[in-house]
């Protein structure tokens, strides 16, 4: 069976506090940086094996409804490559 990359980018949706963002965004300007608009993600890789791309997606999908994303509070982007 066909084996896929798999990166699911997991970001706060808009207007959810971001209290590790700030504290980045804080830490930065402290150093001297002109960050503003910090915002920190959480980026989770995983290979699979599935019959087909579009299993693979699907497969995923499924895996960040039940577990790896909280849909009241983060948004995600998914990207699936052949390995």
């Amino acid at each position: 069976m066909p084996e896929f990359r798999a990166q699911l980018q997991v970001r706060l949706r808009p207007g959810v506090l971001d209290p590790a963002g700030q504290a980045v965004g804080h830490a930065l300007r402290d150093l001297g940086f002109s960050a503003r608009d910090v915002a920190v993600g959480k980026l989770l890789e995983l290979t699979l094996e599935a019959s087909s791309r579009d299993a693979a997606e699907e497969a995923v999908r499924r895996m960040a409804a039940e577990l790896l994303v909280n849909p009241v509070l983060e948004d995600f982007a998914l990207e699936i490559s052949p390995r």
